[in-house]
């Protein structure tokens, strides 16, 4: 008899089933688990600098063989989806069709799921961000520190350790490169000046190894990070599940697409999935369920298992906007070749005296991801304009910004039955209040101006369609009280007697704070409480 059966393998799937197994019970994970088998292999284990100057296949991973990594269209700044990372989002648009004109929906059916291809950048949520859900920090500070444990976290004891605190080892941060240098150097100078105003800059914490650690290598300032993951250093998802395949208790089984559950007679619950390039369904029975398949994802899943089809449930995200910058601390300088493509440092700026609710910005430098999709937003003709953007290079940087986003009745999701045999449809709709908005540009407009004085232009502010932030958070929501499609604070869905749900759907409102740890301490938490209950 199967335990718990775990719905997908990204960084909740792998983190709610980790618990279980050292708790001794039997788990299976089902997962689609789509992963890169054409690319990764041609990556050598050498840096950016090598690689361009000697490797005769590079054009193969760098613009793919059939130029997939040429967007043609909108060029979405610092975008990670390089050839190697588009299997990350491979069949999702076909087995998984989103409709709507105000947001882009990123999901995986990739092994690791999202994860597979983030940024990895990594801090815990406030006390405050708990206020609204029926769990507090006190609750989920033992599970942050297990995580940490678990996957290796690199960080230093500057402004950020400061508002976050400690929770658990750390390793020594990432070396920054010389644009970043450059600019924290000047923060600190006059540190306490832009403290008074609210900002507060550190090394970003990153879930990225500085020393082995459980198998995997240290980091090699490689500066490949978008494209492969020679070291291991970088966490992914699929390190955990490769651990989780060490417990003889535990089962991995891909290629299944999971439709929905039944709970049946004697605490039963039957999950339904259709095994990949088939019709075929198949059926299994375990004691629990655990979502994990993604915010939208376990979202459809729950609606098909409960029939709530044309229900509005809420979604949120992370407005993002990308702000390319000029760093003329850098100019006649020679910058380090020694490198990592990952953000540098991060910047918590408190637009209010309260200090409640943080804004998240990273500082990136601007090399890997090649000239040329800059080369195709600039004015200046492609001869010209790639001397100049050759000679700039060392002074880009891009600034991000992530927002807070709370739930509005402007902001909700449906899903509708097919009719026939395509699959079911989500219409999102997504629209920011004119107070939102306001509030957004003064917040951004403020980072600019904090950017300024560390000597770096924003030259353009391009804030992307809701969604691009891949953030997303919501929609079966952690609730102080019984309503339909949201969850309590064990993570189990009203409705059921034992499908609890383990990935961003249960967060609710959305910090700033990029969401991936927080889902993984969530998750290890649901599962380390269901694990107790299944072993009395």
């Amino acid at each position: 008899m199967i335990d718990v059966i775990v719905v997908g393998s990204g960084p909740g799937g792998v983190n709610a089933a980790y618990p279980l197994c050292e708790a001794g019970l039997n788990v299976l994970m089902l997962d689609f688990g789509n992963t890169d088998i054409k690319y990764r292999q041609l990556v050598p284990a050498k840096d950016f600098t090598q690689i361009r100057h000697t490797d005769e296949q590079q054009h193969r991973y760098f613009l793919g063989d059939k130029f997939e990594g040429i967007l043609l269209g909108d060029i979405r700044v610092g975008t990670k989806l390089t050839p190697p990372r588009l299997h990350v989002v491979a069949d999702s648009a076909e087995l998984m069709p989103v409709d709507s004109d105000t947001f882009v929906a990123n999901e995986s059916l990739a092994l690791g799921g999202l994860a597979d291809s983030w940024g990895a950048n990594i801090l815990p949520f406030r006390e405050e961000d708990f206020n609204d859900m029926p769990i507090s920090m006190s609750d989920m500070k033992p599970h942050y520190e297990t995580v940490a444990e678990r996957i290796g976290i690199s960080g230093s004891d500057d402004d950020l350790h400061t508002i976050f605190g400690d929770y658990g080892s750390m390793m020594p941060p990432l070396d920054i490169d010389s644009n970043a240098e450059k600019v924290y150097d000047r923060y600190k100078k006059k540190k306490k000046q832009f403290n008074n105003k609210g900002f507060f800059m550190g090394r970003a914490q990153m879930a990225v190894c500085t020393h082995p650690f459980r198998g995997r290598g240290n980091h090699q300032y490689h500066d490949m990070e978008y494209w492969t993951d020679t070291d291991d250093s970088v966490y992914r998802p699929r390190y955990t599940l490769k651990e989780l395949k060490g417990f003889s208790n535990f089962s991995y089984v891909n290629d299944r697409f999971v439709l929905s559950f039944k709970e049946k007679e004697n605490n039963i619950v039957e999950v339904t999935s259709r095994i990949k390039n088939s019709s075929k369904e198949e059926r299994l029975q375990s004691r629990a369920v655990i979502l994990s398949a993604g915010t939208f994802g376990s979202a459809r899943i729950a609606i098909r298992s409960l029939n709530k089809y044309g229900t509005r449930i809420p979604v949120l995200t992370n407005t993002y906007t990308y702000i390319p910058s000029i760093n003329f601390n850098m100019l006649g300088q020679t910058p380090r070749d020694r490198r990592s493509s990952l953000a540098q440092l991060s910047v918590i700026y408190f637009s209010d005296s309260s200090k409640y609710w943080p804004v998240l910005s990273n500082f990136f430098s601007y090399r890997s991801l090649l000239t040329f999709k800059l080369l195709k937003e600039s004015p200046l003709p492609q001869r010209e304009g790639l001397k100049i953007m050759r000679s700039l290079e060392p002074l880009f940087a891009i600034i991000t910004v992530f927002h807070r986003d709370n739930p509005s009745p402007l902001k909700f999701c449906v899903l509708h039955k097919s009719l026939d045999s395509t699959p079911d449809r989500l219409e999102i709709q997504y629209r920011s209040s004119d107070e939102e908005l306001q509030k957004i540009l003064s917040v951004e407009n403020a980072i600019k101006r904090f950017y300024r004085g560390l000597g770096c232009l924003p030259l353009k502010s391009i804030r992307r369609t809701p969604g691009s932030s891949i953030h997303y958070s919501g929609t079966l929501p952690m609730s102080k009280v019984e309503k339909e499609l949201t969850c309590n604070a064990e993570g189990l869905l009203f409705g059921t007697k034992a499908v609890y749900v383990a990935d961003g759907s249960v967060i609710s409102p959305l910090p700033s704070i990029v969401p991936t740890f927080s889902i993984m301490a969530i998750a290890d938490r649901t599962g380390k409480l269901l694990a107790q209950k299944l072993k009395l």
